[in-house]
C-alpha cells in the first residue's frame, strides 16, 4: 500500500506533525507514542489538512488520516489506517506499526531502519476511530 511520505502533500503536512510521548500506556517495549497535529492558523490550510486523503496502509480503503479527536477540544492526530468505527484489524497491523515508524524517522530525519525508542503507535480506543 502507498505511503503518506509518498503523497504530494507531504511536505505541507510535515510541519504540523509531531512525536508525543503516551504517558497513560505502556507496552513491552516501553511508551507508546502518538502522532498529533498542530492546528495552523490558516483556514485554508486546515480545510487542506482535514481533506487530505490516502489508501489504508493495511487494506487500501480510503482514509482521512488527519482526524480531530473526540472531547479533546482542538486536538487533531495522524493516523494511516481505518478508524476503529470500521475495523479494528487495520490499526493493529504490521502494515500500521511500519508506517508510523517510517513517518517518526522521517519527522527526526534519520533513516527509517535506524533502531527507534519510539516502536509502534496504535489509536486508542476512546479517539473515537474516524471522525470524517
Amino acid at each position: 500500500m502507498s505511503s503518506i511520505l509518498e503523497h504530494k502533500d507531504w511536505p505541507t503536512l510535515r510541519p504540523f506533525l509531531r512525536v508525543e510521548r503516551y504517558g497513560r500506556d505502556t507496552g513491552p517495549r516501553g511508551a507508546r507514542s502518538r502522532l498529533e497535529c498542530r492546528r495552523p492558523g490558516d483556514g485554508r490550510v486546515m480545510r487542506q489538512l482535514l481533506a487530505l486523503s490516502m489508501p489504508c496502509v493495511h487494506c487500501g480503503r480510503t482514509v482521512h488520516p488527519i482526524r480531530e479527536r473526540q472531547g479533546m477540544g482542538n486536538r487533531m492526530y495522524f493516523t494511516c489506517t481505518c478508524g476503529l468505527d470500521v475495523t479494528f484489524v487495520c490499526a493493529r497491523s504490521g502494515e500500521a506499526r511500519e508506517e508510523y515508524r517510517k513517518v517518526i524517522a522521517a519527522l527526526a530525519d534519520v533513516p527509517p531502519d535506524a533502531e527507534q525508542s519510539v516502536l509502534a503507535l496504535e489509536p486508542d480506543d476512546e479517539d473515537g476511530g474516524d471522525q470524517n
